[in-house]
Protein backbone atom coordinates (compact mmCIF):
# COMPACT_ATOMS: atom_id res chain seq x y z
CA UNK A 1 0.00 0.00 0.00
CA UNK A 2 1.33 3.44 -0.90
CA UNK A 3 0.65 6.44 1.34
CA UNK A 4 -1.44 9.46 0.39
CA UNK A 5 1.10 11.47 -1.55
CA UNK A 6 -0.89 13.91 -3.69
CA UNK A 7 -3.28 16.76 -2.98
CA UNK A 8 -4.66 19.57 -5.10
CA UNK A 9 -4.50 23.18 -3.99
CA UNK A 10 -8.20 23.79 -3.41
CA UNK A 11 -8.83 24.72 0.23
CA UNK A 12 -12.32 26.22 0.48
CA UNK A 13 -14.51 23.45 -0.92
CA UNK A 14 -17.91 22.07 0.09
CA UNK A 15 -16.41 18.57 0.18
CA UNK A 16 -13.16 16.67 -0.13
CA UNK A 17 -12.97 13.75 -2.55
CA UNK A 18 -10.41 11.00 -2.35
CA UNK A 19 -8.96 9.80 -5.64
CA UNK A 20 -7.83 6.16 -5.84
CA UNK A 21 -6.06 5.25 -9.06
CA UNK A 22 -3.53 2.89 -10.54
CA UNK A 23 -0.49 5.11 -11.03
CA UNK A 24 0.54 8.56 -9.79
CA UNK A 25 -0.23 9.93 -13.26
CA UNK A 26 -3.93 9.05 -13.34
CA UNK A 27 -4.19 10.00 -9.66
CA UNK A 28 -2.89 13.45 -10.65
CA UNK A 29 -5.32 13.58 -13.58
CA UNK A 30 -8.14 13.02 -11.09
CA UNK A 31 -6.88 15.71 -8.74
CA UNK A 32 -6.53 18.16 -11.64
CA UNK A 33 -10.07 17.33 -12.79
CA UNK A 34 -11.39 18.16 -9.31
CA UNK A 35 -9.29 21.34 -9.01
CA UNK A 36 -10.68 22.64 -12.31
CA UNK A 37 -14.13 22.33 -10.69
CA UNK A 38 -13.01 23.91 -7.42
CA UNK A 39 -13.26 20.66 -5.45
CA UNK A 40 -10.60 19.71 -2.94
CA UNK A 41 -9.01 16.34 -3.61
CA UNK A 42 -6.48 14.02 -2.01
CA UNK A 43 -5.03 11.11 -3.93
CA UNK A 44 -3.52 7.69 -3.51
CA UNK A 45 -2.00 5.45 -6.18
CA UNK A 46 -1.67 1.68 -5.90
CA UNK A 47 0.90 0.96 -8.62
CA UNK A 48 4.26 2.32 -9.70
CA UNK A 49 3.68 1.91 -13.47
CA UNK A 50 1.04 0.94 -16.05
CA UNK A 51 2.56 -2.53 -16.37
CA UNK A 52 2.50 -2.95 -12.60
CA UNK A 53 -1.14 -1.87 -12.62
CA UNK A 54 -1.94 -4.51 -15.26
CA UNK A 55 -0.13 -7.13 -13.19
CA UNK A 56 -2.02 -6.00 -10.09
CA UNK A 57 -5.28 -6.99 -11.75
CA UNK A 58 -4.07 -10.58 -11.90
CA UNK A 59 -4.17 -10.75 -8.09
CA UNK A 60 -6.87 -12.68 -6.32
CA UNK A 61 -10.07 -10.61 -6.60
CA UNK A 62 -10.64 -10.64 -2.84
CA UNK A 63 -7.05 -9.60 -2.13
CA UNK A 64 -7.25 -6.69 -4.55
CA UNK A 65 -10.63 -5.67 -3.10
CA UNK A 66 -9.07 -5.60 0.36
CA UNK A 67 -6.25 -3.38 -0.93
CA UNK A 68 -8.79 -0.98 -2.36
CA UNK A 69 -10.77 -0.87 0.89
CA UNK A 70 -7.56 -0.13 2.80
CA UNK A 71 -6.84 2.73 0.39
CA UNK A 72 -10.31 4.21 0.87
CA UNK A 73 -9.99 3.94 4.65
CA UNK A 74 -6.66 5.78 4.43
CA UNK A 75 -8.20 8.53 2.32
CA UNK A 76 -11.09 8.84 4.77
CA UNK A 77 -8.65 9.25 7.64
CA UNK A 78 -6.90 11.96 5.63
CA UNK A 79 -10.17 13.89 5.35
CA UNK A 80 -12.04 12.52 2.32
CA UNK A 81 -15.85 12.76 2.49
CA UNK A 82 -16.23 10.42 -0.50
CA UNK A 83 -14.05 8.66 -3.03
CA UNK A 84 -13.74 8.21 -6.76
CA UNK A 85 -12.05 5.12 -8.19
CA UNK A 86 -10.26 7.03 -10.93
CA UNK A 87 -9.24 3.88 -12.76
CA UNK A 88 -11.35 1.72 -15.07
CA UNK A 89 -9.02 -1.26 -14.79
CA UNK A 90 -9.14 -1.28 -11.01
CA UNK A 91 -12.91 -0.79 -10.95
CA UNK A 92 -13.48 -3.89 -13.06
CA UNK A 93 -10.97 -6.07 -11.23
CA UNK A 94 -12.45 -5.77 -7.73
CA UNK A 95 -15.71 -6.79 -6.08
CA UNK A 96 -17.43 -3.40 -5.97
CA UNK A 97 -20.34 -4.64 -3.87
CA UNK A 98 -18.01 -6.07 -1.23
CA UNK A 99 -15.88 -2.93 -1.34
CA UNK A 100 -18.88 -0.65 -0.75
CA UNK A 101 -20.05 -2.79 2.16
CA UNK A 102 -16.68 -2.25 3.85
CA UNK A 103 -15.85 1.32 2.83
CA UNK A 104 -16.50 4.04 5.44
CA UNK A 105 -17.51 6.62 2.80
CA UNK A 106 -19.48 6.80 -0.45
CA UNK A 107 -17.52 5.48 -3.44
CA UNK A 108 -18.19 5.94 -7.17
CA UNK A 109 -16.50 4.24 -10.12
CA UNK A 110 -16.60 4.55 -13.91
CA UNK A 111 -18.69 1.36 -14.05
CA UNK A 112 -21.54 3.19 -12.28
CA UNK A 113 -21.60 5.65 -15.15
CA UNK A 114 -21.40 3.01 -17.89
CA UNK A 115 -24.41 1.30 -16.32
CA UNK A 116 -26.44 4.41 -17.13
CA UNK A 117 -25.39 4.32 -20.78
CA UNK A 118 -26.79 0.85 -21.40
CA UNK A 119 -30.33 2.19 -21.61
CA UNK A 120 -29.40 4.83 -24.18
CA UNK A 121 -27.12 2.99 -26.59
CA UNK A 122 -26.89 -0.46 -28.17
CA UNK A 123 -23.64 -0.38 -30.17
CA UNK A 124 -20.56 0.49 -28.13
CA UNK A 125 -16.93 1.08 -28.99
CA UNK A 126 -14.47 0.70 -26.15
CA UNK A 127 -10.84 1.74 -25.88
CA UNK A 128 -9.21 0.53 -22.64
CA UNK A 129 -5.77 0.15 -21.11
CA UNK A 130 -5.72 -3.63 -21.47
CA UNK A 131 -7.90 -6.54 -22.51
CA UNK A 132 -8.75 -7.40 -18.91
CA UNK A 133 -10.34 -3.99 -18.53
CA UNK A 134 -12.16 -4.36 -21.86
CA UNK A 135 -13.67 -7.65 -20.74
CA UNK A 136 -14.77 -6.25 -17.37
CA UNK A 137 -16.45 -3.19 -18.90
CA UNK A 138 -18.10 -5.32 -21.57
CA UNK A 139 -19.43 -7.64 -18.86
CA UNK A 140 -20.93 -4.67 -17.03
CA UNK A 141 -22.64 -3.44 -20.20
CA UNK A 142 -24.01 -6.87 -21.14
CA UNK A 143 -25.27 -7.55 -17.61
CA UNK A 144 -27.63 -4.60 -18.04
CA UNK A 145 -28.36 -4.83 -21.77
CA UNK A 146 -28.05 -8.32 -23.23
CA UNK A 147 -28.68 -7.02 -26.75
CA UNK A 148 -25.70 -4.65 -26.65
CA UNK A 149 -22.83 -5.01 -29.10
CA UNK A 150 -19.35 -4.04 -27.91
CA UNK A 151 -16.22 -3.64 -30.03
CA UNK A 152 -13.32 -3.39 -27.61
CA UNK A 153 -9.60 -2.71 -27.90
CA UNK A 154 -7.00 -2.79 -25.11
CA UNK A 155 -3.69 -1.00 -25.68
CA UNK A 156 -1.30 -0.55 -22.77
CA UNK A 157 1.24 1.18 -25.01
CA UNK A 158 -1.07 4.20 -25.26
CA UNK A 159 -1.07 4.48 -21.47
CA UNK A 160 2.71 4.22 -21.34
CA UNK A 161 3.02 6.93 -24.00
CA UNK A 162 0.82 9.19 -21.88
CA UNK A 163 2.98 8.50 -18.83
CA UNK A 164 5.98 9.51 -20.99
CA UNK A 165 4.16 12.74 -21.93
CA UNK A 166 4.12 12.07 -25.66
CA UNK A 167 2.05 14.93 -27.19
CA UNK A 168 -1.65 14.10 -27.65
CA UNK A 169 -1.60 14.73 -31.40
CA UNK A 170 1.30 12.28 -31.76
CA UNK A 171 -0.52 9.62 -29.75
CA UNK A 172 -3.66 9.97 -31.86
CA UNK A 173 -1.63 9.73 -35.06
CA UNK A 174 0.77 6.94 -34.02
CA UNK A 175 -1.99 4.70 -32.71
CA UNK A 176 -4.36 5.56 -35.58
CA UNK A 177 -7.11 6.53 -33.16
CA UNK A 178 -8.69 8.77 -35.78
CA UNK A 179 -8.88 5.76 -38.12
CA UNK A 180 -10.29 3.67 -35.26
CA UNK A 181 -13.12 6.15 -34.72
CA UNK A 182 -13.92 6.15 -38.45
CA UNK A 183 -13.90 2.34 -38.56
CA UNK A 184 -16.24 2.13 -35.58
CA UNK A 185 -18.69 4.46 -37.29
CA UNK A 186 -18.71 2.15 -40.30
CA UNK A 187 -19.46 -0.76 -37.95
CA UNK A 188 -22.52 1.05 -36.60
CA UNK A 189 -21.03 2.09 -33.25
CA UNK A 190 -22.89 4.97 -31.62
CA UNK A 191 -20.59 5.79 -28.70
CA UNK A 192 -16.87 5.33 -28.09
CA UNK A 193 -16.08 4.95 -24.40
CA UNK A 194 -12.58 6.00 -23.40
CA UNK A 195 -12.30 3.30 -20.76
CA UNK A 196 -9.14 4.52 -19.07
CA UNK A 197 -8.80 7.71 -17.04
CA UNK A 198 -5.39 8.30 -18.65
CA UNK A 199 -7.27 8.96 -21.89
CA UNK A 200 -8.54 12.33 -20.65
CA UNK A 201 -5.08 13.39 -21.84
CA UNK A 202 -5.88 13.14 -25.56
CA UNK A 203 -9.66 13.56 -25.45
CA UNK A 204 -9.72 17.09 -27.00
CA UNK A 205 -7.45 15.97 -29.84
CA UNK A 206 -9.40 12.80 -30.62
CA UNK A 207 -12.69 14.69 -30.41
CA UNK A 208 -11.66 16.60 -33.52
CA UNK A 209 -11.72 13.30 -35.46
CA UNK A 210 -14.96 11.82 -34.10
CA UNK A 211 -17.59 12.85 -36.60
CA UNK A 212 -20.64 10.60 -36.39
CA UNK A 213 -19.80 9.06 -33.02
CA UNK A 214 -20.18 10.21 -29.42
CA UNK A 215 -16.85 10.27 -27.56
CA UNK A 216 -17.40 9.62 -23.87
CA UNK A 217 -15.42 10.12 -20.66
CA UNK A 218 -17.02 9.18 -17.31
CA UNK A 219 -15.34 11.74 -15.02
CA UNK A 220 -17.96 14.51 -15.11
CA UNK A 221 -20.85 12.17 -14.43
CA UNK A 222 -18.92 10.47 -11.60
CA UNK A 223 -18.64 13.80 -9.81
CA UNK A 224 -22.32 14.58 -10.43
CA UNK A 225 -23.38 11.24 -8.96
CA UNK A 226 -21.26 11.80 -5.85
CA UNK A 227 -22.77 15.24 -5.31
CA UNK A 228 -26.26 13.77 -5.64
CA UNK A 229 -25.51 11.09 -3.03
CA UNK A 230 -23.89 13.38 -0.44
CA UNK A 231 -26.26 15.63 1.56
CA UNK A 232 -23.36 17.92 2.50
CA UNK A 233 -22.70 18.65 -1.20
CA UNK A 234 -26.29 19.18 -2.31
Amino acid sequence: MRSVVLENEIKNSDLTIGIVAGTATDTQFGLTFLAERQVRGIGLSLSASPQAQTNLQALDRNALTSQLVDAIVELHRAGADAAMIYCNSLSGAVDLEKMRASAPIEVISPLDVYAELTGRYRNFGLLAANCQSCANIEREILSRNNTAKVIGIGNLQIVEDIEDQIPPEVIVRQHALDDLAAALVKSGVQILILGCTHFDYFYPELLRHCEGIHLFLPSERMLQLLRQRLPCAA
